[in-house]
């Protein structure tokens, strides 16, 4: 995390208790109600999520920086504190790693031959890398002060995820990966196009169309409510239906792989009649007016407001094709 962003006294607690966690990091999976953190309950020995893991690593290191006595794992602030660090630094992590290596790939990595979209000019990339990444590093660690109650009601009991896969049985595991697209992109499609409404447009969301053409690092470039808004519904899914706990983990690092991917500009026209693409996102963001949907372009369909996207890169070769070669190409905002 820059210095520029972050005041040195900052920067030196974050690693000296990343650092604390390191050497408090037991030499086995801790351990919470007598089940070990590593294997959840189930005969079937599936692994616990890594929110589990890391919950129970970031209470580690508060008992070894605080006094005795002071870290209760089953008092609600503590619980809180613990939530919002893994959602903050979690997030920002997840973040500038996965999002640092979608720019390699397609900014980067071999630009005369692969990928790199010709929509943004040299000159202009790294500075609108800099303003994308500035907005995220400030709008995620405020994003998750307003996501916190979720994981903490969750972690005390009051949500519907399980950890035993013999409770609903593996066909309702395996349909609970649709219904959650499903249900999620429905949510996100009417949150997203409410977003566009002229009353919350020029306050919430017009900063995350601050650039028409986006990069990898544009996907979490979000005002806090702006982010705060679209990702309520992969919480509220497990408060209103049954969810195995190791499928939420899964569920939300494909959220997030997703958001990332449709901002690269690299559409190779898989589906692209049924799925929300990438070139479907780029449209979205060159004009305003269409494809609000997250994965499908169902709602868009049925409600008026689907453009078709077009295939910009090769999927052998990953070479850009011809029609996509003028930044303009097929789009008038």
């Amino acid at each position: 995390i820059n210095a520029e962003y972050m005041g040195h006294s900052e920067c030196l607690f974050f690693f000296e208790f990343v650092l604390s966690l390191i050497l408090a990091a037991p030499s086995s999976a801790f351990s919470r109600s007598g089940h070990s953190v590593l294997f959840s309950s189930s005969s079937l020995l599936l692994p616990l999520p890594l929110m589990d893991y890391a919950h129970d690593f970031i209470a580690k290191g508060f008992q070894q920086i605080l006094p005795a006595g002071v870290v209760r794992e089953d008092e609600i602030v503590t619980q809180a504190a613990i939530y919002y660090l893994m959602l903050s630094v979690g997030g920002i992590l997840m973040y500038l790693t996965f999002a640092s290596q979608a720019f390699h790939i397609v900014f980067v990595w071999k630009t005369a031959t692969r990928f790199r979209p010709r929509t943004i000019p040299n000159e202009g990339l790294l500075e609108q890398v800099r303003q994308e990444v500035r907005v995220a590093l400030m709008s995620i660690p405020r994003m998750a002060i307003l996501m916190l109650p979720f994981p903490v009601l969750a972690h005390r009991g009051y949500s519907r995820l399980y950890r035993d896969v013999e409770e609903m049985g593996w066909c309702y595991l395996l349909l609970s990966i649709p219904l959650f697209i499903f249900v999620t992109d429905f949510l996100v499609y009417f949150i997203h196009r409410g977003l566009h409404h002229s009353a919350l447009y020029q306050r919430i969301h017009k900063l995350h169309h601050t650039y028409r053409w986006t990069t990898p690092y544009s996907s979490h470039a979000f005002h806090p409510i702006d982010g705060f808004a679209q990702g309520v519904p992969y919480y509220l899914f497990i408060f209103v239906f049954p969810l195995h706990n190791v499928l939420w983990v899964c569920m939300f690092l494909f959220v997030n792989f997703w958001t990332i991917s449709i901002h690269d500009q690299v559409d190779f026209g898989i589906f692209s009649t049924v799925i929300n693409s990438t070139d479907h996102h780029t449209i979205h963001h060159v004009d305003f007016k269409y494809n609000y949907g997250q994965y499908f372009t169902l709602w868009d369909r049925l409600c008026g407001t689907y453009k078709p996207a077009r295939q910009t890169h090769s999927l052998l070769s990953g070479r850009i094709l011809a029609s996509s070669a003028s930044p303009a190409a097929g789009y008038k905002g």
